[in-house]
């Protein structure tokens, strides 16, 4: 198995160009993380830190925004990047709308 680059994927995430960037870069990412048996945060990638793109910031930004662990952890002017911790796809794009934030 090929040695993971982890300094160059999680470059990928953090100096992702568009919300549609970051979503291809984080699932990468976590794609490279399940292959080697560790979480995100294991492999070194702080979640909490995550590059946004425009928009105003929603009340529930970075915090749990339903009982079932749903996390928003970035947006742009129309769309959030969810953290869907206890489903898959774990990382979804969806319209702000959908939540009515």
């Amino acid at each position: 198995m090929a040695q993971v680059d982890w300094e160059t994927l999680a470059r990928r995430v953090e100096n992702a160009p568009s919300l549609l960037r970051l979503w291809d870069a984080l699932e990468d990412y976590a794609q490279a993380c399940r292959d080697v048996g560790c979480t995100e945060a294991e492999c070194g990638l702080d979640l909490r830190d995550l590059p946004v793109y425009g928009g105003e910031p929603t009340g529930e930004f970075l915090l749990p925004i339903r009982d079932d662990g749903i996390t928003i952890r970035s947006h742009d002017e129309t769309h959030m990047l969810l953290d869907r911790e206890r489903a898959e796809p774990r990382y979804v794009v969806v319209p702000r709308s959908a939540y009515n934030l």
